[in-house]
């Protein structure tokens, strides 16, 4: 076996594997998928509950290589191909993966502090920022601010409506 550090290489974890190892065990941390452990000492690797695929993880370099082989699982799609349709090719790679890439990392951060700045000061709860109101406000917001000349100053109080104005404007009294 080759080890460096107690760390295994996926050829030996296979056969320990296949071998059917005491020197095995796997702790459940995600959805399908549970991570190795030899003899306790956790290893890079983990293993698909389904069709018992091994696959490379680090927790540095996140989670993609569950997300890949999720959409590519032998066990789930024989399972969700069950009535013989044929995969539609969104199934297999995901369209929004670009969409964050071309945000630029300074906007992101402006907008990351901007949020953590209204839900301290306006005393809200953090999931508030993924509610479908609070997007689709975010959404209108970005969408009018597009249409509107970028040479022209825009004051967002003077796009925001007073909240008498929206409780009129609703309210069936």
């Amino acid at each position: 076996m080759s080890m460096t550090s107690n760390q295994l290489n996926k050829k030996d974890i296979e056969r320990l594997v296949s071998q059917n190892s005491t020197s095995i065990s796997y702790k459940k941390h995600w959805n399908n998928f549970s991570q190795i452990y030899v003899s306790n000492v956790k290893q890079d690797f983990i293993v698909c509950d389904d069709c018992k695929t091994i696959l490379i993880y680090k927790s540095s370099t996140g989670s993609g290589c569950m997300i890949n082989h999720l959409r590519s699982c032998p066990s789930k799609l024989k399972h969700d191909n069950s009535s013989g349709e044929q995969q539609k090719i969104n199934n297999y790679f995901n369209k929004n993966s670009n969409d964050n890439k071309q945000i630029p990392k300074s906007i992101k951060r402006a907008i990351t502090t901007s949020c953590a700045e209204f839900v301290a000061e306006d005393s809200r709860a953090f999931k508030l920022l993924q509610g479908p109101g609070f997007i689709r406000l975010a959404q209108q917001l970005f969408d009018s601010g597009q249409r509107l000349s970028s040479s022209i100053p825009i004051d967002i109080e003077n796009l925001l409506p007073a909240p008498t104005t929206v409780s009129n404007f609703y309210c069936v009294c």
